[in-house]
């Protein structure tokens, strides 16, 4: 069964919920008295210095805006919008929500070792993310060392901090070292994402087209192709095949998360092919697709897609019209706008993981043991977020942006770009200022699950968590198993006849 929210919640019961929802929206050009259609549900905070479960509500709400946000443009009248915030929040918690294994109930392989804390020669601490072979590589031969996480924490001993980072940077790895939240504010890359929009968008050429909106699957029809890493951008793109988007992911044959294999959570609802874009005929092909795309969602390093040999210009001639929505780690400007980076990562830098150790020991007896992803550590150094904020929650604003995209071309014609970075929703995130008191919840392993029905992923049964928003009339689904990488051709699955009328404007 799904969710059920109290219909009698008060609007203005969580003010800070509202209070971001309606930032991020304005942000994207939505309008003012939208946010007002959301109703929030779920008391609670978790322990932590900012406010997450109040975060994590407003990204659904925003993803459901723009949902109601289309229907309004297609002429159709939206309903209410609900969000759970606890609902919200364990959707945040990893491993990749909605899925729940049957055979096995304990959490899964979410600490890879390679994703760790060293402190350097000036007692300074240090975030690795190298849990893919091609960052491991660059670290170790970076340092010298071989694959030994005791060789490792030696040789960054040996070292400061600034030039660890900067000998690791340079090779390729990442890698981020603990900031405080006055040490990035101070910092030109702290202070270049702080003059950057939440949502950058740009306008770009005209099309015309004949598609016709569906009110109860509002992307059916649409195609998306997903040329995205990791987890944020993918998170999006999972919610726009949950909203009927024929979605297309795209992999380089060889690359370090097709070498991995494997099926999660976050390709529900999708195709998954291989393309190798460097070669002339994958070229040919990637033009191709690209064409006949109605949305284009990439979060490869800046500069990465453009060197496949159209830049952001030349791909909305190629198809004008063209929903591109992009992200990156750092931000667009600054010096730091093409350097790799996590969720994880980000923390470190912005100063959140420092902040959170910082809050925690000042009453250690009310707010030890933390939960910082998933696990109850002390405060004894820098610390993460107890769920996968950056990440997740800008998925669903990437989501919402694509969303915004498609209506503002049914409205006008015009294709558009948006640029978001993880750095700004952290900077969005420490801004917000969390509520004093209040009752604080542990995240459970268990929430009520969308129906009675046991699903395949990967060869293994689970069942599938009920989404944390609601929009009424639109029910949110997927109708694709999880793919391995080269399940699909790199090809569009179906021909809508609508395309056959669509000229440039």
């Amino acid at each position: 069964m799904p969710i059920m929210l109290k219909p009698e919640v008060r609007r203005d019961n969580f003010p800070i919920a509202r209070a971001i929802t309606s930032e991020i929206w304005a942000a994207m050009g939505g309008d003012e008295a939208a946010p007002q259609r959301v109703a929030f549900a779920g008391e609670g905070d978790l322990r932590s210095p900012f406010p997450v479960v109040d975060f994590a509500a407003a990204t659904f709400a925003v993803a459901g805006l723009g949902v109601t946000n289309l229907l309004e443009k297609a002429g159709v009248s939206p309903g209410p919008i609900k969000v759970d915030r606890r609902h919200a929040t364990i959707w945040f918690d990893i491993p990749l929500a909605p899925t729940r294994f049957i055979d096995t109930p304990e959490r899964h392989g979410i600490h890879a070792k390679w994703m760790v804390d060293f402190q350097t020669a000036d007692d300074r601490w240090m975030r690795v993310q190298a849990t893919f072979p091609t960052l491991r590589r660059r670290l170790l031969a970076a340092l010298g060392v071989s694959e030994g996480l005791d060789s490792i924490a030696a040789a960054l001993r040996a070292l400061p901090a600034e030039e660890a980072e900067r000998r690791l940077i340079e090779a390729g790895a990442a890698v981020a070292i603990a900031r405080s939240l006055a040490e990035w504010e101070a910092h030109p890359q702290g202070a270049a994402v702080a003059q950057e929009p939440i949502a950058a968008v740009r306008e770009t050429s005209v099309a015309k087209d004949q598609w016709k909106l569906v009110a109860e699957r509002p992307l059916h029809g649409v195609r998306v192709l997903d040329m995205t890493r990791v987890v944020s951008a993918p998170m999006a793109t999972r919610l726009l095949a949950a909203l009927g988007a024929e979605v297309l992911r795209i992999d380089p044959p060889g690359a370090d998360e097709v070498a991995l294999g494997g099926v999660n959570d976050i390709m529900l609802g999708k195709r998954r092919a291989l393309l190798d874009a460097r070669t002339e005929e994958g070229r040919a092909r990637y033009k191709e697709l690209l064409s006949t795309a109605d949305i284009f969602v990439h979060s490869y390093r800046a500069g990465a897609i453009d060197s496949l040999g159209f830049d952001e210009n030349e791909r909305a001639a190629i198809r004008p019209g063209l929903v591109e929505v992009v992200l990156n780690a750092y931000g667009w400007t600054g010096p730091w706008r093409g350097r790799r980076g996590f969720d994880t990562l980000v923390q470190y830098s912005s100063g959140i993981a420092d902040e959170v150790s910082r809050w925690a020991n000042e009453a250690p007896e009310r707010r030890l043991p933390l939960n910082a992803l998933g696990r109850l550590v002390d405060a004894s150094r820098p610390r993460h977020l107890p769920v996968e904020a950056l990440d997740f929650g800008t998925g669903y604003l990437l989501a919402a942006a694509a969303l915004r995209g498609v209506a503002r071309r049914l409205e006008t014609g015009r294709g558009s770009i948006t640029k978001m970075s993880l750095a700004r929703t952290a900077a969005l995130l420490t801004s917000a200022v969390r509520p004093a008191g209040g009752v604080e919840f542990t995240l459970p392993h268990d929430m009520p699950f969308a129906d009675d029905r046991v699903w395949d992923l990967g060869g293994r049964p689970s069942r599938r968590l009920a989404f944390p928003l609601q929009v009424e009339g639109v029910p949110l689904f997927w109708d694709r198993p999880a793919e391995l990488p080269g399940s699909s051709s790199p090809s569009w699955s179906t021909t809508p006849p609508r395309w056959a009328a669509f000229e440039a404007g």
